[in-house]
């Protein structure tokens, strides 16, 4: 459980120091966050992608209890 505690305890020190970083202004924060989802990754348009039944779809047997 020590581990899990360390790791929110990061996630919390990132969260705070972006927060600080924009004022705590959450829709400075926002904006920022909004301009960066998409800021050196290509987009992908997948409406033209042949939709496959699931009963085609062959299952991996070493991952059977996921089907």
């Amino acid at each position: 459980m020590k581990m899990a505690d360390e790791i929110v305890k990061e996630l919390w020190k990132i969260k705070d120091d972006m927060a600080s970083e924009y004022g705590y202004d959450v829709k400075a924060l926002v904006a920022h966050l909004r301009g960066k989802k998409h800021a050196g990754h290509d987009r992908v348009d997948l409406r033209s992608v042949k939709k496959i039944p699931a009963q085609e779809i062959q299952t991996d047997p070493n991952h059977a209890e996921l089907s």
